[in-house]
């Protein structure tokens, strides 16, 4: 009997000694069951501080300028649809001009020959760029140069009167000639009063004597839309009195 005492005493404090060092070595290791019990708590707290730590990307704007023999862009193009499509941009810029915007907005820049095209490179522009981008065409035409037109032709009128001058029809003539023998130029007209009365009623006389003076053109043939009334930043002209009350006749 005492013998299975002993003997069972000995196998219990074995088992417990093998137990103690099987937990030593779990802690040795960093597995014991507090470390993995305070491990398990602070990784949810780890993680919400890297989240709150991470800074938000942000992009640059889109921007660019443009011509027909280069192109600089900056920002983000990840959603500009035209810009593959280089070589189409520069043949729309040819005859020197240049464009600058960003993702909405365009400005054209530089001079053509005419109207007419201006207004074209205007829809070519709306066209390669989309419906969604707004052109702002600031395209300028171009001052024709008339080589050897007449001298502008002077016509003075009487104070008070718009009626033509007697010797208006001299006056003209060279104009008329050249207008006829050069289609491709017109007429700019521009009256001109003095200083005396009132000032409104003068701006109305100038008017009526340049108007009479356009008629006078188109009596000897040319057609009224070579034809322009430009009023001058001043109409009331320099000089004395009858300098003042005018109408000139320029050619372009």
């Amino acid at each position: 009997m005492h013998d299975n005492q002993s003997s069972y005493a000995f196998w219990s404090w074995f088992v417990a000694m093998g137990l103690a060092i099987v937990l030593l070595l779990m802690y040795m290791n960093g597995n014991g069951p507090s470390n993995t019990c305070c491990e398990t708590n602070k990784t949810p707290a780890a993680s919400s501080l890297s989240s709150a730590d991470q800074t938000p990307i942000v992009t640059e704007a889109f921007s660019f300028s443009a011509s027909a023999t280069e192109f600089t862009g900056n920002g983000d193009a990840s959603n500009i649809t035209w810009i593959s499509d280089l070589d189409a941009l520069k043949a729309l810029l040819s005859d020197d001009l240049k464009a600058e915007g960003d993702e909405l907005t365009v400005t054209l820049t530089g001079e053509v020959d005419s109207e007419e095209m201006k207004q074209q490179k205007l829809a070519n522009a709306q066209a390669f760029f989309g419906p969604d981008v707004s052109i702002n065409n600031q395209i300028t035409v171009a001052m024709p140069m008339v080589v050897n037109a007449p001298p502008t032709a002077t016509l003075y009128f009487e104070s008070g009167v718009h009626g033509l001058p007697v010797n208006a029809g001299s006056i003209l003539e060279s104009s008329v000639e050249w207008l006829n023998n050069h289609p491709e130029t017109k007429a700019i007209i521009s009256g001109f009063h003095d200083a005396t009365g009132d000032f409104e009623s003068n701006q109305q006389l100038a008017k009526k004597r340049a108007q009479s003076v356009s008629n006078a053109l188109i009596a000897a043939g040319i057609n009224a839309d070579r034809i322009e009334m430009r009023k001058p930043e001043s109409t009331q002209g320099d000089g004395d009195l009858n300098e003042a009350r005018r109408v000139e006749v320029t050619i372009e």
